[in-house]
């Protein structure tokens, strides 16, 4: 996977210079890790030729996801909360991804399937559970997760740090789940994931949509937040054919399918699509972002002496703790996800929804703002005594 430093003076995707500073803010952003920053700044740029925006990558970026990373390795089978059926069953994001895979590609016995970035390859898992003929790869940029890859991957189909030179042109299908958007250098990203692919083969790359879920922004990790016009921009760039981006088969995410030709070669790509209103989109991500702090804070002052809970423990749950004046008035997080349940996070303990305290008058509802008063409505324990909430 490519390490490249890249000059953030110029468009990451398209390497136009004509960038404008979309968001600029002190101490806000998180790690995917869960994790509040401790820098000084925080900062976005919008490329007004593409709709791409970046964020500068952490330094030393390659330690970063080889030692500092270590996302969800507390359980082999902690994921996130994909959805909550009207039964209580939850679905989980790896569940999603792997049927999303399954739906859109013909996997025929013996397809050699490589997870590009895999992580803990849960998705990939998965998949070889339900398609068992398959051959399952894993990579990644550190070897943190052999152990839970060791479950079902042959030890010749593994590697990690570097790609063998003898998978290149092999695989039937490569798979990436949410890792572009982490790489400084999302050219030689996808131009690897091609050098992989036998001619004919495909890849599925799923990354985050910023206009379904807004706190992909504030996910100083992710480097790269990625527009329907820049996502094509890059594959057909790249050489790609077929490119499809899917935005409705994830809720909060860009599918992109595409295929490798017999022969890759870098393409001359003009962005042909009207982009005014991406760009016009992105501005009003990062205005949401700046009135949200905003919200918080005049809600805090009217509810000064109030005993509170934050519900949701993911990003918008940190984003409002690390937003609040006094978070000593927060008593829990609350988060329907089991694997969360029974930790602490910024001290605070995370807690079922059932066990909200009962001197809890205040909520702030640390959630997507597109589903969180749906979600809120359906926790019955938030309604048995007057409580005021706060929707962001």
């Amino acid at each position: 996977m490519c390490r490249m430093p890249v000059d953030q003076n110029t468009c990451c995707v398209c390497g136009s210079s004509e960038l404008e500073v979309l968001f600029k803010a002190r101490g806000i952003g998180f790690t995917l890790a869960q994790s509040p920053n401790d820098l000084t700044s925080t900062s976005a740029t919008l490329c007004k030729a593409c709709s791409h925006v970046q964020t500068p990558p952490l330094e030393d970026i390659a330690a970063y996801y080889d030692t500092g990373y270590q996302f969800q390795l507390s359980n082999p089978e902690e994921d996130d909360i994909y959805a909550v059926l009207q039964d209580g069953t939850c679905v989980y994001r790896s569940q999603h991804q792997a049927a999303s895979v399954a739906k859109l590609h013909d996997l025929s016995p013996g397809s050699k399937v490589l997870d590009y970035g895999c992580g803990k390859a849960r998705s990939l898992a998965m998949l070889t559970e339900a398609e068992s003929a398959i051959a399952p790869y894993a990579f990644d940029v550190s070897d943190i997760y052999v152990p839970l890859w060791d479950q079902f991957v042959p030890k010749a189909n593994q590697s990690s740090y570097s790609v063998p030179e003898a998978w290149h042109g092999k695989m039937d299908l490569a798979l990436s789940f949410f890792a572009l958007e982490h790489t400084a250098d999302p050219r030689g990203f996808v131009r690897e994931m091609a050098q992989l692919v036998r001619p004919g083969g495909k890849v599925h790359v799923v990354i985050p949509n910023m206009y379904r879920n807004i706190s992909d922004l504030v996910v100083i990790d992710h480097a790269q937040h990625f527009s329907v016009p820049s996502l094509r921009y890059l594959f057909e760039a790249a050489g790609y054919t077929d490119v499809a981006i899917h935005d409705s088969i994830h809720r909060a995410a860009f599918i992109v399918v595409a295929t490798r030709p017999a022969e890759m070669q870098e393409v001359d790509v003009r962005v042909s699509e009207d982009i005014a209103p991406v760009i016009q989109a992105a501005r009003d991500v990062a205005d949401t972002w700046a009135d949200i702090a905003q919200r918080i804070t005049a809600f805090e002052d009217d509810h000064a002496e109030a005993t509170a809970v934050i519900y949701g423990s993911g990003v918008y749950g940190m984003f409002v703790a690390s937003t609040l004046k006094d978070l000593s008035r927060v008593e829990a997080f609350l988060d329907a996800n089991p694997y969360r349940q029974g930790r602490e996070l910024m001290g605070v303990p995370i807690l079922a929804p059932d066990q909200v305290p009962a001197d809890a008058t205040v909520v702030y509802v640390g959630l997507n703002p597109k589903d969180s008063r749906g979600i809120i409505e359906g926790v019955a324990q938030l309604h048995s005594t007057p409580r005021d909430f706060l929707f962001l």
